[in-house]
Formats: structure tokens, sequence, C-alpha cells
């Protein structure tokens, strides 16, 4: 729709809403931690804008909250751990960022719904949590363009329903 400007900080009194979509257009600055009001919302969908700063730690009070993508913006700093102990969550699209720090050890302890994770190209390193096999629902996995190390986790393998694995591009052996 080619809006742009910042994302006021009111928009947390919009209470009703299911779904928040501003994706592709020219939107920037910080995503105002007030989005966190939002209890109702089920699609988050702000990718390909101009969002920088880093994700509101506050997300993880979305406890309804079944897509979120973030993707495609100039977002820094670590990916808060809150986002991945909501168990609502469908998808987590987060590639194409600058998201630093490393993935939590329990990444799919609340996700049995988790179904497409796409964190590729972002700064990301650590190990790739073995725990992610348990995330049973998991179709799509995209790690690639990141700076992970170690080995592939064995557990990978027990994700039946899993179509698209990518992890190229990192330090893996």
């Amino acid at each position: 729709m080619g809006l742009r400007g910042t994302l006021a900080k009111e928009i947390g009194e919009l209470s009703f809403l299911r779904s928040l979509i501003i994706s592709n257009n020219s939107f920037e600055g910080f995503i105002p931690n007030e989005v966190s009001n939002l209890s109702q919302l089920q699609k988050m969908e702000m990718q390909h804008n101009n969002l920088n700063g880093s994700i509101p730690s506050s997300f993880g009070f979305l406890e309804n909250l079944q897509i979120l993508n973030l993707s495609n913006n100039i977002l820094i700093g670590e990916i808060p751990n809150k986002i991945f102990s909501i168990s609502s969550l469908i998808q987590i699209d987060l590639a194409n960022n600058s998201l630093s720090g490393s993935l939590p050890t329990d990444i799919c302890a609340n996700h049995s719904k988790l179904e497409k994770l796409r964190i590729s190209k972002n700064q990301i390193s650590g190990n790739i949590p073995p725990s992610l096999g348990v995330c049973v629902n998991l179709e799509i996995l995209y790690l690639s363009y990141n700076n992970f190390t170690g080995n592939i986790p064995v557990e990978l393998w027990n994700l039946s329903k899993l179509q698209h694995l990518y992890l190229g591009r990192n330090n893996l052996i």
C-alpha cells in the first residue's frame, strides 16, 4: 500500500485486533512494546519494512499468537526467549534481519504446533539445539546463513513431517 512512518504506541489500545498485517510497506523505527497489549492477536505480519531495534521481549505475552513474521527488516539483538514459550505459535519467520545470540536449548519445549521456523540470514551463533527434534509438526526449518557451529543434531532426523531443511552457510561439522 506504500504506507510509511513509524508505529505509534497507541496501536496497543486496539485490544480487539486478531490480525496485524502491515507487510510490504515502508514502516521504520522501533516496534512499540505496547503491541504486546493486543491479547487477542493471532497473526502479526510485519515483513518487508524498515523496522529496526530489537524484538520486544513483551511479545512473549501474546498467548494467542499463531503467526509471527518479522522477516526482511533491520532488527537487531537477541531473539527473546519468551517468544519460544508461546505454545500457540504455528509459524515463526525472523529471516533476513541482523539478529544475534543463540537459540534456547529448550526451543521446542512448548511448541507442539510449530510447523515453520525460519531464522535464515541473521547472525545467530552457538549450536543448533537438539530439542528441535521435539517439534514433531515441523515441516520447514530454515537456519542457513548464520553462524551456527558444532554438529547437526541427530534428533532432527526424528522430524517425520519435515519437508524443507536448510542449514547451509554455517560453520557446522
